[in-house]
Parts: structure tokens; sequence; C-alpha cells
């Protein structure tokens, strides 16, 4: 079946996307209620380490707060998609995909961070269910994505990594440093004193490769000209931390699974095969979306597969102004 009448069947013909979106969006609804009422707490939801023995992990990092919208259920709704190609095409038969989440820490939220162990197959979406959609958020224009940064960066083992992807999805930018309080009570990381936001993510980047998808934030509506009001800031502040090159700016949800495609295709170094997959599957109108999102992460020349090795995910365009 396609997907709400926009993907071709191919090899997923068998699964209902509206019926696995309705699913997500019900289960999402009640998620944080039925936390609390069995006692869950912040750290039940972030082990102490991640370990995997995957040649090239990925991790996806959503903010769950409100802001976000469909985004959510959009990406759980084309899972068994997303996992085949990332298997098949994009990073080999061992890909294990850990998700994560984050709200705000600073608006004494119950799960500001949310991690799950890496899994495959239909272990996925029982991983991608435990996160607590909390929906909240401090309507500060930050969350807490440094955080995560944090833990990914320090308390993931993966001993035979070669190609690890980490992908954060979101609208708003991480807070400037990270609480020594917050890091040891919701991270398991003890430390002493802050450190900055542009740290954590120079120590992020030595493992994996990280990019950002950017959803306008609120009411701001993507066009041809620059970008304006908090979107600009938003993308600014990301740009100095992962590269302009890093950063696909996207406004249409329904594409955000298409755009990590691109991604993976440019780490993979096959971006060739992603263009001809995407526009033999769909409408001219939703292959432009996507190429649009991906203007920068695609303007150069892609990764040479046999050249990419873990702490290879610095930018290659714009550094941050602190350096």
């Amino acid at each position: 079946m396609s997907e709400a009448g926009d993907y071709s069947p191919g090899v997923w013909s068998g699964h209902d996307f509206d019926s696995a979106r309705r699913s997500y969006r019900s289960y999402a609804a009640g998620s944080y209620s039925k936390a609390v009422s069995k006692g869950v707490k912040a750290k039940d939801l972030v082990p102490k380490k991640l370990s995997t023995e995957s040649t090239n992990p990925l991790v996806i990092i959503t903010d769950q707060t409100g802001s976000m919208g469909e985004w959510p259920a959009t990406m759980f709704s084309k899972l068994p998609y997303l996992e085949h190609e990332a298997k098949t095409e994009y990073m080999g038969k061992d890909v294990e995909i850990s998700w994560g989440a984050i709200g705000d820490a600073h608006n004494g939220e119950d799960y500001p961070l949310q991690v799950r162990p890496f899994a495959k197959g239909t272990d996925l979406a029982v991983r991608l269910k435990e996160l607590v959609i909390e929906g909240q958020g401090g309507g500060t224009t930050q969350e807490s994505y440094e955080l995560a940064a944090l833990y990914y960066a320090r308390n993931v083992n993966m001993p035979n990594a070669i190609r690890p992807l980490l992908i954060f999805i979101g609208d708003e930018s991480p807070y400037n440093y990270v609480d020594p309080n917050q890091a040891e009570t919701l991270a398991h990381i003890n430390t002493k004193q802050k450190i900055k936001t542009d740290q954590v993510f120079e120590e992020l980047k030595q493992h994996y490769s990280v990019y950002f998808v950017q959803k306008p934030y609120g009411d701001d509506h993507l066009s041809d000209g620059p970008l304006t009001g908090t979107t600009k800031r938003v993308h600014e502040d990301w740009a100095d931390l992962v590269g302009e090159d890093h950063i696909a700016l996207l406004g249409d949800p329904e594409r955000v699974v298409d755009v990590i495609f691109g991604i993976m295709a440019k780490e993979a170094g096959r971006v060739k095969y992603f263009k001809k997959e995407l526009e033999d599957r769909q409408k001219p109108e939703q292959v432009k979306s996507v190429y649009t999102a991906l203007r920068t992460v695609h303007a150069l020349p892609s990764a040479n597969d046999s050249k990419r090795r873990l702490g290879d995910g610095h930018s290659v365009t714009r550094k941050s102004k602190k350096e």
C-alpha cells in the first residue's frame, strides 16, 4: 500500500502508513500520563551506557516538545522503509539504530532527555514506543540538545564503528552550556563545572558525523528568500555547531525520512542512487522539497566510502565563531 498516496509501494507494499501513523498518534497522546502513573523516572529512560557491535550505527534524536507537531508520528509511520533503505543501500546489513528524544531540562520537565538502546528489525518499533512524548517546552527557543550530545559523546561504546551517523531533528537551539547537575542527574555524567555547548559538539563530532534536520520555528514558513526571525537565529546557532553543510532545512514533515536518506547517501557516497530512487518514487514537487532541504548537504562532492572513518564528522564549510 502506498504511503498516503505519495509513495509507490515497492518492497513495503504490505505496510499501511496511515494505520501506523494513527497508532503512533494514539500511543503518543497517552505516553506521558502512562509513564507518570507507572512511576517512570527520568533515569529509567536513560541507560548508564549504550553499546553496539554495528559497524555503521545510526542515532536519531528528535525534539519531542509540543512545537514538533506531526513530525514524530510521520517518522514512525515510515519506519519499515527507513530501516530497509538504511540496511540495503546506505549503511549496511548490520546497521543498528538508537532513538533519542529531548525536551527542556530548564523547564521542570519530567523526561527532558531520553535514550533508547540500539536496536534493529521489529525491536525498532518497540524501542521507539518507549519514548515518552511529554509535549512541553519552555517557550525560550532553546531545548536540551546539548545534554543528548554529551551523553552520546561519552556514554556509547561502539568498538566496530566505521561510519557512525547522528542526526538531530528539531526547531530550536541548544542551551549555551551543560549544567553539571543536569549532566549528573539526567545523563549519568559527572562533571564539576559547566561545559560549553560548542565544546560538547566538538567532542561529539570526534565520534559521529553530526547533522541537524531543522523544522521552521512556530508559524515561520520557508520561502525562496533569506531566513528571518527565530528560524534564522536557530539556523545560525546550529551552523556554528555542525556547519552549514550539515543542516537540512525542511518545512514538510512528510519528507523527513527522504531527507534522512539524503544525509545517509552523502555519507555513503551514494547521492546518484538516492536521486534516481527519489525521482522514481516521488512527485516532482516532493522531489523539489527534498532537494531544497538538502541543498547545502549535497553542495560538495559525496564522501568516499572507502575513506570514511570514525571521527570524520567535522563540517568542511563553516567553523564555529568561537574557535
